[in-house]
């Protein structure tokens, strides 16, 4: 091997194969025996997993997708081509966090203030009268936060992928399962490595909680001037979660899905806008342009004479006409929409 082969395989300290790295990997899951272990060597403590659905489920559940969404395209599920269904497990650090804060600061209310003025009556005369106005004052504030919450990071600096940051949200931790290898190897996923260790992962969701805090305390008031966050970390946990894409083509276009690995759902799918839909929704928004022209006309014309019947049906009509107008052409110059799942 040359050296820059050399520095990028990792010996698994377990069954000894050679793992290929990223540059930035810090924690290692052995390609062949499934251990996972830091780029030192070490245990890594808690290990959780999701299982994973197989292909054909994901993809049974990618195009009962398209039939939900398919619209007037009837031809989509048919022919949409499946041309990658890839599953991927993605590494996440999650822990509870607890955090404290005290803060203080002032907050802006508007007092009472009795004052007086000269007033001239009908007769000419003056006279002295009281009102009240108002004035800012500042009442100053002491109060306290208190959370306890579940964290959890991708373990990525640089690997992003369609719907990625869905899925993660998504990801349902009291259904996850120890680690065991042997129930997903027969599906050769990829393996993402970790980017981010531990220690990182804890040092950055301080940071997050703390600035999470801070912006609740700076809410409610004119200017927050001490706040002070003690937060403690426990029961930090590694988990690999599976996530899968799916892209397909359909009338010579690339299209592509986010698939939850575990249950084989979709998370965030884009669906195709052909020519012909297009050309419909170009002839919605000219449709709507004369609709809200001749309601504009209406409203106008019947303005001055106060024909109401008139006036309030030439004003439906220009509202209604320009929401056609507006949603036809901005949909005539998509070439896709983007569904949730």
């Amino acid at each position: 091997m040359s050296d820059s082969e050399v520095a990028d395989v990792f010996k698994c300290p377990v069954c000894n194969g050679n793992v290929k790295l990223g540059p930035e990997d810090v924690v290692i899951t052995c390609s062949f025996c499934g251990s996972t272990t830091t780029i030192e060597g070490k245990a890594i403590g808690d290990h959780l997993m999701e299982s994973a659905v197989d292909a054909e489920e994901r993809e049974r559940k990618f195009r009962k997708f398209l039939e939900k969404n398919q619209g007037i395209n009837r031809s989509l599920v048919k022919k949409a081509e499946v041309v990658e269904n890839r599953l991927i497990y993605v590494p996440v650090w999650t822990a509870m966090v607890k955090a404290d804060t005290w803060y203080k600061g002032y907050k802006t209310v508007q007092v009472p203030v009795q004052k007086t003025r000269r007033v001239r009556d009908s007769d000419g005369n003056y006279r002295t009268e009281t009102y009240t106005d108002y004035e800012p004052g500042y009442v100053p504030v002491q109060d306290e936060i208190h959370t306890d919450t579940t964290e959890r990071l991708l373990a990525r600096k640089g690997a992003r992928f369609y719907g990625l940051e869905e899925y993660l949200e998504k990801i349902d931790l009291s259904k996850t399962e120890k680690w065991d290898f042997n129930r997903i190897k027969d599906q050769n996923p990829i393996i993402l490595n970790a980017e981010i260790g531990a220690e990182e992962f804890e040092k950055t969701i301080n940071g997050r909680v703390a600035d999470r805090h801070r912006e609740m305390a700076k809410s409610g008031l004119t200017e927050l001037f001490d706040c002070r966050t003690q937060t403690q970390v426990r029961g930090t946990t590694y988990l690999q979660a599976p996530f899968a894409l799916i892209r397909y083509k359909f009338q010579g276009d690339l299209y592509k899905c986010a698939i939850d690995g575990n249950t084989g759902d979709v998370v965030l799918g884009e669906i195709p806008i052909t020519r012909g839909q297009r050309i419909i929704w170009a002839m919605i928004g000219f449709i709507g342009t004369i609709i809200s022209g001749i309601g504009a006309e209406l409203l106008i014309n019947n303005w001055d004479a106060e024909i109401w019947s008139m006036i309030g049906l030439g004003a439906a009509g220009a509202i209604i006409g320009l929401i056609m107008a507006i949603f036809g052409f901005k949909t005539m110059l998509m070439t896709q929409r983007e569904k949730k799942g």
